[in-house]
């Protein structure tokens, strides 16, 4: 009675989802806080061969995190003065530049930075986004070019390179096509689905366009297209292990409701508290997109003694451990950028968090084969090797696999117990690995100096994410309650599998995530 009355509660709350839904839909715009996600930092090429000789556009842009890290490197703020911003702008023009590598005909050549555009947008929880674009000269003659791009090599995003002919050249070989897809890292293709290009290294074989002789075109319109490959002494380029990140639901975008009150200077208590329920629906639309350990918890909780208890504990270790994680991220992008790339915490903490699993699944499944094996032996046999030392009344029932004890049954399927081991490392796993929507709210907060709203609207962003785990847990163990009586299922042994069945589903589940997260399984939302 008390799970019923507890899952009536919690479905009166869910009830009025579709209202606070769609106030989440008015206070976002269309456009995501960046494309790639909020950690990538997108590279732009593009090699032009004329008369007048080479020029390369060369642009990266930074989405929400690395901007964030840039800004605190150079000491400024997205509202320090224009002139001042330009002129930092420039300098990492131009060290980035001296990342990039030139040859000329088997000879190295420097390129020469003629000039460097900043641009500053919004991006979410009203975090600037930077992109540089800079003009770059080389002192080449017509022959072979080669180009390298060894800037931010172990960051993910889109890499783009184009190459084309001017009047006044004309290719011959090119290891890339004239096709701007992102139009200058300006405009990125709606459909991201697909994997960003990974394009670092090009070259290119021109000459010099003769004067044009009549009925002849001057160039070939489509030079061959040869990849180029890469040079033996060159790093490997990390590729990213992620495809680029599309519309989730449940994530902080530009111009919404929390970016928009980061950013207010007069705040309310009224508007702090719709702050931080915006927050909570947040957390809890984006805990039904894939992962987050829906199907995790449902796995466990069908083939264990569970309770409304239980299902209530493992969504507040959800929410402790996520908010943890996400502060300790917070501080390492903060103080440790320098030494350790943030997003490379991301796969560790999801190999960790996917081994956790595997160890519980595992565990699991051992311990209730094996006790399923001697419920086997126990109900073949129609003996106990075991004593009953009751003094009460006792009948048995070997073929339905149950015991009569003072009138109370209890059944010999082979059900896990539930330990308090299990449900924390189950619970730290499902929370472990931080949303960067949530690090996002977070950084922005301490950028303006709003550390305690940004602390509440992070507890917010996990409860939700929790309260979604707890819920589905409860849904679990209430429809649980609806199957068959157990004396009416005892001789099934599709019944007598389940928990068994549940730990394996654990154990796989786990290895998918350690495998996707170590980039060895690229992921396709298989996980629930």
């Amino acid at each position: 009675m008390r799970v019923k009355f507890v899952l009536t509660s919690v479905m009166n709350k869910l009830a009025a989802a579709p209202l606070y839904l769609s106030v989440l839909a008015i206070s976002h715009v269309a456009l995501l806080a960046h494309p790639m996600g909020n950690f990538s930092v997108s590279h732009y090429a593009k090699l032009e061969v004329s008369g007048a000789g080479a020029r390369v556009r060369f642009a990266l842009d930074l989405a929400e995190i690395p901007s964030f890290e840039l800004l605190r490197e150079w000491k400024l703020e997205a509202a320090s003065p224009r002139a001042e911003l330009e002129r930092r702008a420039r300098e990492q023009a131009a060290a980035w530049t001296r990342n990039l590598r030139f040859s000329s005909n088997g000879r190295s050549v420097l390129p020469r930075l003629e000039g460097a555009q900043l641009t500053v947008s919004e991006g979410a929880g009203g975090l600037p986004v930077i992109r540089i674009t800079s003009e770059l000269t080389l002192p080449v003659t017509a022959g072979k070019i080669e180009y390298e791009d060894r800037n931010y090599l172990d960051r993910a995003g889109w890499k783009e390179i184009v190459i084309e002919a001017r009047e006044g050249a004309r290719l011959r070989k090119a290891s890339h096509t004239d096709r701007d897809r992102s139009k200058a890292l300006t405009a990125y293709p709606e459909d991201l689905t697909a994997a960003p290009p990974q394009d670092l290294r090009a070259e290119l074989e021109w000459t010099e366009n003769a004067p044009a002789v009549a009925g002849r075109p001057a160039y070939p319109v489509k030079p061959e297209i040869v990849p180029a490959a890469p040079p033996q002494d060159a790093p490997a380029v990390q590729v990213a292990s992620r495809p680029p990140e599309a519309k989730v639901a449940g994530t902080v975008v530009r111009g919404d409701y929390l970016s928009q009150l980061l950013g207010n200077r007069d705040l309310t208590w009224p508007m702090m508290l719709a702050g931080i329920a915006v927050a909570f629906g947040l957390g809890a639309v984006h805990a039904l997109s894939p992962g987050h350990g829906k199907t995790i918890v449902a796995a466990y909780l069908v083939g264990t003694r569970g309770t409304a208890k239980h299902a209530i504990f493992l969504g507040g270790m959800v929410t402790f451990t996520h908010t943890i994680s996400v502060f300790a991220l917070g501080l390492t992008t903060l103080f440790l950028s320098q030494y350790v790339v943030p997003e490379k915490i991301y796969p560790v903490l999801g190999a960790i968090s996917g081994l956790s699993i595997v160890w519980i699944g595992g565990t699991l499944f051992f311990k209730r084969a094996m006790r399923l094996r001697s419920v086997d032996g126990h109900g073949d046999g129609h003996h106990h090797d075991h004593v009953h030392d009751h003094d009460h009344g006792h009948s048995q029932s070997h073929g339905g696999l149950t015991h009569t004890h003072d009138g109370n049954t209890h059944s010999h399927v082979p059900e896990g117990d539930v330990t308090m081991g299990s449900l924390i490392v189950l619970g730290a796993s499902g929370g472990l690995v931080p949303c960067p929507s949530a690090l996002v709210l977070l950084l922005s907060s301490v950028a303006l100096g709003r550390v305690g709203l940004g602390l509440m609207l992070l507890l917010g962003f996990s409860a939700g994410l929790a309260v979604v785990l707890m819920a589905i847990g409860l849904v679990v163990l209430y429809a649980r309650n609806l199957l068959p009586d157990r004396e009416k299922t005892a001789r099934s042994r599709a019944f007598q599998l389940i928990p068994v069945f549940s730990a394996g589903l654990i154990t796989c589940v786990g290895l998918i995530m350690t495998g996707v997260s170590l980039g060895w399984i690229k992921p396709a939302g298989m996980l629930g």
